[in-house]
């Protein structure tokens, strides 16, 4: 019960996160908030990563999915959810979990009938989500939620490997962050900066905390659950969270998911406990 427990608090952390993020996005960038978050987890994990130790062979892998998966798939998922909300960006972005499965076969994995199921059922959630009010294409936004997608399977593909390598859940968040960060702050001062601004606007909210709970509670929650409960059912529930998305959304008056875009939701959801069968 307490991996169980552990994934599904990975996966409310990750969803309430998802809707506190799009004021910081439409005011500051995705980029920017992108720097600020990496930059508070960075230092929320700092000490305990260094104390569990950061200098194994495995780290390298949890640097290059760091600068993958957050530097590159948290930054067009942010500017997904900037776009087109919570409500369209969690959904099409969580195909990455099938998108990973299919990677795996790349590697050896046979191709199983849920699997193939699953593929189809996230095909069809995704043209679902798609479709805006009055049956109008989305389709920039839902391109970088699908972007973020391909990333965040690449990502996972290599803390799999960090893993194994018997880098710590702390270890390898604050790795992960702290690639992305340097990365970031770069690209954002090639951009023409900002990121002092952004940091006065930021430092006293509550995106300090949300970030902290998210690249990092949530990572070693989710890690927990994986070394409890197993890969397939931590997979199945922490699959579930663009459906908690959009209940937050919902109920925090942020957003007002559409019949189809909750549809598309559940189509994905269940796409994943057919894929992890």
């Amino acid at each position: 019960m307490s991996g169980e427990l552990a994934a599904l608090g990975a996966a409310v952390i990750w969803a309430y996160a998802s809707v506190a993020y799009r004021p910081f996005v439409e005011r500051h960038g995705a980029v920017r908030v992108n720097v600020m978050r990496t930059l508070y987890a960075a230092i929320a994990s700092a000490v305990p990563a260094v104390i569990l130790g950061i200098m194994r062979p495995a780290s390298l892998w949890a640097l290059a999915s760091g600068a993958l998966s957050l530097g590159a798939g948290d930054t067009m998922y942010l500017a997904s959810i900037g776009s087109v909300g919570v409500s369209v960006a969690a959904p099409v972005s969580y195909t990455f979990i099938i998108m990973a499965e299919v990677m795996a076969l790349a590697v050896g994995e046979r191709p199983t009938l849920p699997l193939l199921l699953g593929g189809i059922l996230v095909v069809v959630g995704v043209a679902l989500i798609s479709r805006g009010p009055m049956g109008r294409l989305r389709p920039s936004g839902v391109a970088l939620a699908l972007g973020a997608a391909v990333a965040w399977a690449s990502g996972w593909v290599m803390i799999r490997v960090a893993d194994v390598g018997g880098l710590s859940p702390v270890s390898t968040a604050f790795l992960r962050v702290s690639a992305a960060l340097a990365i970031l702050a770069a690209v954002s001062a090639v951009r023409g900066g900002g990121l002092r601004g952004t940091l006065k606007g930021t430092v006293r909210t509550r995106l300090p905390i949300v970030a902290a709970a998210d690249l990092a509670g949530g990572s070693a929650l989710f890690a927990l659950a994986i070394g409890v409960t197993g890969v397939d059912r931590s997979m199945v529930i922490v699959g579930s969270m663009p459906l908690i998305a959009q209940a937050i959304a919902w109920a925090s008056g942020s957003e007002r998911p559409s019949a189809f875009e909750v549809a598309g939701a559940a189509l994905v959801t269940l796409a994943v406990a057919l894929a992890f069968a």
